[in-house]
């Protein structure tokens, strides 16, 4: 290992993991009161212990930067912007979530949007990372964010004009209009003659077998919007020109289309095209009950499914009040140690294989395996586990599991170190890596990256330290961090992460101990067959858990962990019934890849292939 590219540090962050028992003395709020008193409407505590204030919208922008900038607050991190649609006629809320790294304080502010006016100032001007999710809550709720650069949809097609999705007057099963049935034929009629003879017959085709009418154009391949023609081509007679890259192409790691804008082999602009995956889990997931959102979860980050489940019910189990038991506490660390490795494992695989290395992948995935088999023999399934539940797991561990686990904690360090012996002072390798791709701390927080992407640029942030959950702030491990924020600094972190996972694994299976693994509160839990069957009482518990779903308390709760690939966070609210009323997913990779642009632009075609790998993303988060 390169000393001089990686150190591993003990971040002093636990601050943020106090919960204050009332907002009176916190140094944002009296700023905030000191200066905006009239336009604060209510103010309170979450579930996570998180500071909420209720401001006007009219001083979004002058409260966050104040935020941001006064130095003895320095909320620089802007970790989520989502919006949440209440229903019957009730404005619309955005919310900023903000972190302090100097600090280590947490802070939302909330902004009601009258659905008459639904326009709120930008903040892209103050963080880069709110140009994305801007963009989402705008997709998904028609917010408009006055002096955003380049508002457009993000995830739904760019000439969608059925609504907004996450909209409570919008159905589940979506908007099919007459625009939106011609479109869909369009597309069939691209390689369907019988489908094109429909759409004639319908008087949508003219006598040459063009689109008439209002539909011309519809089923036009979308180019990026901020873009004029002129713009694209000029000098194309020249070396300037144009090309996709994917959304069908090996090395995207999903369905992920790149516009590249390219004179000879540099790029000069990187527009990201993203939602081919897009499946509407948050807006599904307001129709399911809390229980049956876990198998939503799982298959978001499907390379590290449990890290999802387990947040999940983390976040819907401080709204209920519930504390697990000691042993499933300490299962879910395992569990979630072993899914970090899981995750980058298959991001080392697959990397070395983009940048040429193949032998890799074969050691990588032979370690996957091994952790496939721990997940078929507690669950049944190797990929979308869905094992968690509100209040527990579906089960305790099978005999020999922990056994089978210790052995692979014990051995991944000596497959690790024969990767980094292929690769680390590679002569390739390190032409491939080093300096590519590299970003610098502040721009990488103004960006929002999370995890081992922003661990490369020297800032050690990690949720597991920050914030602790599942009691990690009583395991011993280091947070490894980069210098130079570039593709090898990411790859180095990523490893030594690996082992770090290893560690805590090791030490979570000497202490895990007996007991129930899910809480005595039928409420909660289905009570035992044997229970149900021999006691009246336990059989209503059961009927009614069954037909009636849990009952969660009414309540919001902004909850994250430290995922694969950063930090993951849930947005829950609550109306007290058997569904949440929103379901939001703070996905990482789709906050990382807004930086994707930033890196590769001035750089090679083929540094485009490392910095992407480098990211560490999974589509199906992306998209959602």
């Amino acid at each position: 290992m390169a000393e001089t590219d990686i150190e591993t540090v003990q971040p002093q962050l636990i601050t943020g993991a106090l919960r204050p028992d009332s907002l009176a003395g916190l140094p944002a709020v009296e700023m905030l009161h000191r200066k905006f008193g009239g336009s604060i409407r209510a103010e309170s505590i979450d579930a996570a212990g998180v500071p909420v204030l209720t401001i006007g919208s009219d001083i979004v922008h002058q409260a966050l930067s104040r935020l941001k900038t006064e130095p003895d607050l320095g909320f620089d991190f802007l970790v989520d912007v989502m919006g949440v649609d209440r229903g019957a006629g009730r404005p619309i809320e955005v919310w900023y979530q903000l972190w302090s790294n100097s600090n280590g304080r947490q802070l939302r502010l909330v902004a009601p949007v009258p659905l008459d006016d639904l326009t709120v100032p930008s903040v892209t001007d103050l963080w880069r990372s709110a140009n994305w999710l801007e963009r989402e809550v705008y997709d998904m709720f028609g917010v408009t964010f006055d002096g955003h650069p380049d508002l457009r949809r993000i995830l739904m097609p760019e000439n969608y004009d059925e609504g907004f999705p996450l909209r409570k007057d919008f159905p589940l099963r979506g908007r099919f209009g007459r625009a939106e049935q011609v479109r869909r034929a369009l597309n069939r009629a691209m390689d369907d003659t019988y489908a094109r003879e429909e759409l004639a017959m319908a008087g949508l085709l003219d006598e040459q077998g063009r689109v008439t009418g209002e539909f011309e154009g519809a089923a036009m391949v979308d180019v990026p919007h901020d873009a004029e023609p002129t713009d694209l081509v000029d000098g194309l007679e020249g070396e300037r020109m144009l090309i996709n890259m994917g959304p069908q192409h090996p090395a995207t790691h999903g369905v992920l289309r790149l516009v590249l804008q390219l004179e000879g082999e540099t790029v000069e602009r990187c527009i990201p095209h993203l939602g081919y995956l897009h499946t509407g889990f948050e807006k599904t997931c307001e129709y399911r009950e809390w229980n049956q959102v876990v198998p939503y979860t799982d298959r978001m980050d499907y390379l590290s499914p449990m890290l999802y489940n387990i947040g999940y019910a983390l976040a819907v189990e401080s709204l209920l009040g519930v504390e697990i038991t000691p042993r499933c506490r300490v299962l879910r660390v395992i569990l979630s140690e072993l899914n970090r490795i899981l995750g980058h494992l298959l991001w080392l695989g697959t990397t070395a294989i983009d940048l040429g290395a193949f032998t890799v992948f074969l050691y990588t995935f032979q370690e996957r395996e091994r952790i496939y088999n721990l997940h078929e023999a507690y669950c049944g399934a190797r990929l979308t586990t869905s094992v968690t539940r509100i209040g527990g797991m579906l089960a305790d561990l099978p005999a020999g599991w922990t056994t089978a686990c210790k052995s692979f904690a014990e051995g991944i360090d000596a497959t690790l170190d024969e990767c980094e012996r292929l690769l680390t002072n590679n002569s390739i390798w390190l032409g491939r890596t080093i300096d590519v791709g590299a970003i610098d701390a502040d721009t990488a927080v103004s960006f929002g990256l999370t995890g081992a992407n922003l661990r490369a640029s020297g800032v050690a942030y990690d949720v597991r330290k920050a914030r602790p959950y599942l009691g990690y702030d009583a395991y011993d491990f280091d947070v490894p961090v980069g210098r130079h924020g570039d593709t090898y600094d990411r790859y180095i972190v990523r490893v030594e992460e690996m082992r770090q996972a290893a560690r805590i694994i090791r030490q979570a299976l000497e202490r895990l101990p007996d007991g129930p693994i899910n809480v005595d509160d039928p409420a909660v839990i289905l009570p035992p067959k044997s229970k149900s069957m021999a006691s009246i009482d336990s059989m209503i518990a059961h009927f009614k858990l069954v037909m009636e779903g849990l009952q969660v308390p009414a309540g919001d709760v902004w909850y994250s962990i430290e995922g694969s690939k950063g930090e993951l966070g849930f947005g829950i609210v609550s109306d007290g019934g058997s569904k949440p009323v929103r379901c939001r997913f703070r996905a990482p990779s789709f906050v990382n890849l807004g930086a994707l642009s930033y890196l590769v632009e001035g750089a090679l075609v083929a540094d485009v292939i490392a910095v992407n790998a480098s990211l560490d993303i999974v589509l199906g988060e992306i998209d959602r």
